[in-house]
């Protein structure tokens, strides 16, 4: 059975007319003399009575039908959201919803995937050559010096050049680019050549001989001349720090960590490359440059850096190490006092320690040392002149 809830409201009024009109009909038959059972039929009759009255009632009873069938016209409501990007709202009853045993994964986003695919390019770090290292064009390459490469401008990248499997400085010249390469001490004259790594191209350059001076010092403490086994030990294990430091990871950096400042101001006790006899007996030659000042004067980091190593050593006593980027690595020793720690970041300037006459050495001083691509050079071809150095 369907009940009268369920039929369309039109329907429903069209059957009401009908009735009301067979109803109109039946009374307009009845006898006048008899009275009409209730206030609505007379109002009926009276209708009827005028000329064209039944279809009056009929027009109105179809108005009335053709305005509930027809539905209301609502006009359109703003919307934040693009016509074209609308969806159709769907009412949907939740009770005949089944919850699934394991969750939908969600729809990834599409920007976010981009995101993910397209890194942001990281900005390129470019290191200009200072004027004040333009004099290297025309210094002799020797054992112990600097070589001056000239390379032809292949990308805006700083090309990987190598020495000896080492990394080497490159800096920014005009349309091209320098490599700064350290020769070492016991290099062989002749001919010598650095790589390319990304083109594989070969550039050649002559490493011309030279003899430095003997220097012969006398030494209280035989130990520091004839280490002991025990010291033998120490002195390996410290070697092995020491080199560590030295042989720092590569970091880029914006600005050219050459010249460097010279660390104390004092007279030149002993220059680098000296072949150096102790109580007579021969020893390793001098990598550094000592500069004699008073015990206790401060020392300053020669460029802005990193401290990668502290400590106190058998043969250069308390020392720091200091890593300026792109290979350069400081060295201060025989140090009375440290001021600074490792992984400490140093200004250009600031005051790491002072002077002294720690592990073997026959006076206060400064032993200071500069590696370039984890070769010791002369510390005179990099240094700023004194009137450079800032007095604390």
């Amino acid at each position: 059975m369907i009940s009268v809830s369920q039929l369309p409201f039109s329907f429903v009024m069209i059957i009401i007319l009908n009735v009301l009109t067979v109803k109109i009909w039946a009374l307009q038959n009845l006898s006048y003399s008899r009275k009409p059972f209730t206030i609505h039929h007379e109002a009926l009759l009276y209708i009827m009575s005028f000329p064209f009255g039944k279809l009056l009632i009929i027009g109105v009873g179809t108005l009335i039908c053709v305005s509930c069938a027809i539905p209301t016209v609502r006009p359109p409501q703003p919307s934040a959201v693009p016509v074209d990007s609308q969806e159709k709202i769907i009412e949907i009853d939740k009770s005949q919803i089944q919850t699934p045993s394991e969750p939908i994964p969600s729809a990834p986003t599409n920007v976010a995937v981009i995101d993910r695919l397209q890194p942001a390019t990281p900005p390129l770090v470019v290191a200009w050559l200072p004027a004040s290292l333009l004099s290297l064009h025309n210094t002799p390459v020797v054992p112990g010096g600097i070589a001056w490469i000239t390379l032809p401008a292949h990308s805006e990248i700083p090309p990987k050049i190598m020495y000896q499997k080492r990394r080497v400085l490159v800096l920014r010249q005009e349309q091209g680019w320098v490599a700064l390469v350290g020769i070492p001490l016991s290099a062989k004259a002749g001919q010598h050549s650095v790589v390319d790594q990304q083109t594989g191209e070969d550039y050649s350059f002559w490493v011309e001989n030279k003899k430095y001076k003997t220097q012969r010092l006398r030494i209280k403490n035989k130990r520091k001349v004839t280490p002991n086994r025990q010291d033998l030990q120490r002195i390996q294990r410290e070697r092995k720090q020491i080199l560590t430091a030295l042989k720092t990871p590569w970091q880029i950096t914006s600005t050219s960590p050459l010249p460097l400042m010279q660390p104390v101001k004092g007279r030149y006790s002993s220059p680098y490359g000296l072949r150096r006899y102790f109580n007579g007996q021969r020893r390793s030659p001098h990598r550094g440059l000592d500069i004699a000042a008073p015990l206790g004067t401060p020392v300053i980091a020669a460029a802005a850096g990193k401290v990668v190593l502290t400590g106190h050593y058998f043969f250069t006593g308390k020392t720091v190490f200091i890593d300026h980027g792109q290979g350069v690595v400081t060295l201060y020793g025989h140090l009375n006092s440290i001021v600074v720690d490792s992984e400490q970041i140093v200004k250009k300037g600031q005051i790491i320690g002072t002077v002294g006459k720690t592990g073997r050495a026959t006076g206060p001083h400064l032993h200071w040392g500069v590696s370039l691509n984890n070769t010791m050079i002369d510390p005179m071809l990099v240094r700023l002149s004194v009137a450079n150095i800032i007095a604390k």
